[in-house]
């Protein structure tokens, strides 16, 4: 059996966490369920470490939270995001 997946990661602005600049998403298939504390990689994209799983039974698919990117000193977000992206991650529209 395979498992769809939609991993959900948030880049913050600032440290506080308190300004979310976008949130990070990937589809993906595994041929396990996912679950807390497990990392997840393909190709260049890493998931990070996992937080929290959500089944969705009428879709038919997991919502994997994983740890969130917040900038470090000499780091900004917007660069953060560009490393995010090439390493696979898809920017959600902002609201």
């Amino acid at each position: 059996m395979m498992y769809n997946c939609s991993f959900i990661k948030y880049l913050w602005k600032d440290l506080d966490k308190k300004r979310q600049l976008r949130t990070l998403e990937k589809q993906i298939v595994l041929p396990f369920p996912p679950a807390i504390g497990q990392e997840i990689g393909e190709n260049e994209w890493f998931s990070g470490k996992i937080e929290r799983v959500v089944w969705d039974n009428t879709r038919q698919f997991f919502t994997v939270k994983v740890s969130d990117i917040i900038p470090k000193e000499g780091i900004s977000a917007e660069l953060l995001l560009d490393v995010a992206l090439k390493q696979g991650w898809e920017a959600q529209d902002k609201n």
